[in-house]
């Protein structure tokens, strides 16, 4: 009998072991908390004739299973990798990473397609297993992807239709020996497209820009181009507030003049008329609907999407209001380049939650950005007595460090005039592993304890 072993019983690690079973092999699932222990998964490697081992993403290459596996010369593989080994290969893949907007693009091209007719899935780290997906056997158009860094390591062999990466921000240096490291790792999703696939380029991102100078990262680009921005370049781009498109898709202009961008662009959408809201979800949809016009997808149905959709949990969410206060639950906020665009999207006097982790990443530019525009901070987490020291650093004095979010809450409930027109905003601008599972459940605590403490 075929053997393999799982390394890690999350969604991706449960997924990878139900696709394998499907396909007769013995799955030896390797997980300290709720599967063999991987002290007993090493002594399997020894034991046993595993065939491969596949590694869940959130797995750090340095465990010593992995090493272990490497000794052995076992190969080790994604659950993407193994997914897509397993897919009807006639269903188009279109899969998107960065670092900030990757959930939302991917979430709302998934939903456009739907809206447009077609059978789609969603998968990847937008919380869905490829490989259960592909297990299931489901009648598919598309699969939409939302991949990570950790699921682009490792050469993986993904081939997408259309790939893009949204933006490129400091990230997860916990994890990568440089910043240069985690960008091209990103640059991955490219590397298994062709010429008949299409690579969407954002001209706005100055570290992509950067980057693609490089010879060996545009080897890794051999598809058609398709170029967005929120200036008045490229091939789907702004132009006196509103979405131009580019009548030829394989055409681009840069800053031409105005009766010129008529003759060869045609408009979309006013930028006002777009449902989701701020620059970020500008970049965002600029990313869709050059999906969506790759994917001949009639304008009109692009332009209802696009004036209908609503945001999604986490990010930006006003859920809940107090009087004339509103609060926001942007805990997918995971790195501080996302809580800039967060602060920004605001004009009303803000009072910002955030903290958790520290991942080894400079706070200054954020810091600079509170001090520009936040009215107070409440801090929370691991990481807030540096967040303290960068505060002071600055002349920021307007922050107290209340611990956990429901020390805020009450203390706001207790302290707060809700009559105020203002923005409670909770973005952390990292992660929370040390209060939370995940940035999900972050977001459902706050939202519960907002119910709880002052609704």
């Amino acid at each position: 009998m075929k053997k393999a072993l799982v390394f890690g019983a999350g969604l991706s690690g449960l997924g990878a072991k139900e696709l394998l079973e499907k396909y007769d092999y013995e799955v030896f699932l390797i997980d300290d908390k709720q599967g063999i222990p991987s002290s007993e998964g090493i002594k399997i490697l020894d034991s046993e004739n595993i065939e491969f081992v596949v590694k869940s993403p959130g797995i750090p290459w340095k465990a010593e299973l992995l090493k272990k596996a490497e000794e052995k010369n076992i190969k080790v593989i994604s659950e993407i990798d193994l997914a897509y080994k397993y897919m009807d290969k006639k269903i188009k893949v279109i899969s998107f990473t960065g670092t900030n907007g990757k959930t939302t693009t991917c979430t709302k091209m998934y939903e456009l397609l739907e809206f447009a007719g077609y059978n789609v899935k969603l998968a990847g780290n937008a919380g869905y297993s490829f490989a259960k997906l592909v297990g299931d056997e489901e009648p598919l158009d598309y699969i939409v992807l939302e991949l990570s860094s950790y699921q682009l390591e490792n050469d993986p062999q993904i081939h997408s239709y259309i790939a893009g990466i949204i933006n490129l921000t400091p990230d997860h240096l916990t994890r990568y020996n440089s910043v240069e490291e985690y960008y091209i790792t990103k640059f991955d999703i490219f590397q298994k497209q062709n010429k008949d696939d299409f690579a969407v380029i954002n001209l706005d991102d100055a570290e992509f820009e950067r980057l693609c100078e490089r010879e060996e990262i545009q080897n890794k680009i051999k598809a058609e181009k398709v170029y967005l921005s929120t200036e008045k370049k490229g091939t789907v781009f702004v132009f006196e507030d509103n979405i131009y498109i580019m009548k030829n898709l394989k055409d681009r202009i840069d800053c031409y003049a105005d009766e010129e961008t008529e003759k060869v662009a045609e408009k979309l959408i006013s930028v006002k008329d777009l449902s989701l809201k701020g620059k970020h979800n500008l970049e965002n949809m600029l990313f869709l609907i050059s999906g969506a016009k790759i994917l001949n997808i009639p304008d009109e149905k692009i332009k209802e999407f696009l004036k209908t959709t609503k945001a999604l949990e986490h990010r930006l969410e006003n859920f809940f209001v107090k009087e004339n206060t509103v609060f926001i639950n942007d805990s997918k906020g995971t790195n501080v380049e996302s809580t800039l665009k967060a602060i920004d999207s605001f004009e009303k006097p803000i009072i910002l939650i955030c903290g958790g982790d520290d991942k080894k990443i400079s706070n200054d530019e954020l810091i600079k950005k509170i001090k520009e525009k936040v009215e107070f901070v409440y801090l929370i987490g691991d990481n807030a007595p540096l967040l303290e020291e960068c505060m002071d650093k600055f002349g920021y004095s307007n922050y107290k460090n209340m611990e956990t979010v429901e020390n805020i809450l009450n203390y706001l409930n207790n302290n707060f005039d809700f009559t105020r027109d203002a923005v409670i905003l909770f973005s952390p601008a990292t992660s929370s592993f040390c209060q939370f599972k995940n940035f999900e459940h972050r977001g459902h605590v706050f939202k519960e304890l907002t119910q709880k403490i002052l609704g």
